[in-house]
């Protein structure tokens, strides 16, 4: 099923997602279960750059004060509806920098200019390994190209850091989320069978490095989400949530 809704009702729903998936992979069905995902003011900074670059016509980014502190801040906040994001002053001028920084890259242009793009549109399946209830809401996907586009904030968006097995793409499970991604699009029926990345950094100069990742890489990324999903249809069938850690390890 594909489907528009808000992040809220998106999030509310049981279904397995690439958050789940990549927590298991990077740590264990432990930390998945027993960790409470909870917004920081890095995690509304990127939504706030996704809601200016995807989907600038719904005007969902708002300046607030200065600081989160206080009653103003709390007020503006009570009054916010679905999807809309409050940022400080700063963070908010900052977040449109990066915006504009993934505009006028000549290679994000010609892609994003493309006919065929749906945004942000949520994808629910059954997995037929697992039985799992799965579902993923990518950034923005198009059969026409037959691709599916990430917006990622960063600290660093230089090709030797991402290329790196310990830079942000390995070090945040991406290859990973990516082949989730095309996964399920691919129980769906939905036609994408590559992956691309538009890195922007947080930061001035809000660099911006386009990322094409192979299908070696995802591949790799498919093959570790497979037997994760099989982890976590493990647990749920015995319910036993654990590290899966010996009892001692030498070092």
């Amino acid at each position: 099923m594909i489907t528009t809704e808000t992040n809220e009702q998106y999030h509310a729903n049981d279904a397995i997602g690439s958050t789940s998936v990549k927590s298991v992979a990077l740590n264990s069905v432990a930390h998945w279960f027993g960790t409470e995902v909870k917004s920081s003011p890095a995690m509304a900074f990127g939504s706030a750059v996704h809601a200016n670059f995807l989907e600038p016509e719904k005007n969902l980014v708002h300046r607030g004060p200065e600081t989160r502190r206080g009653k103003a801040w709390s007020e503006l906040e009570e009054g916010m509806g679905p999807d809309e994001i409050l940022l400080p002053v700063a963070e908010y001028h900052r977040a449109e920098k990066a915006t504009q920084a993934l505009r006028d890259n000549l290679q994000v242009e010609e892609m994003w200019s493309m006919d065929g793009w749906q945004i942000e549109q949520s994808i629910y399946v059954t997995c037929p390994e697992t039985k799992l209830d799965l579902k993923c809401k990518p950034d923005a996907f198009n059969e026409r190209l037959r691709t599916l586009m990430d917006v990622k904030t960063c600290q660093t968006a230089a090709p030797a850091a991402w290329q790196s097995p310990y830079g942000p793409f390995y070090k945040y499970g991406y290859h990973i989320q990516m082949a989730f991604y095309l996964y399920v699009c691919s129980i769906e029926g939905i036609k994408v069978d590559t992956a691309n990345i538009f890195a922007v950094e947080s930061n001035a100069p809000h660099a911006v490095q386009c990322f094409d990742i192979s299908q070696d890489t995802l591949r790799h990324g498919h093959a570790i989400m497979l037997d994760t999903l099989k982890l976590i249809a493990e647990a749920k069938s015995n319910g036993e949530y654990t590290t899966g850690w010996p009892d001692w390890v030498e070092l």
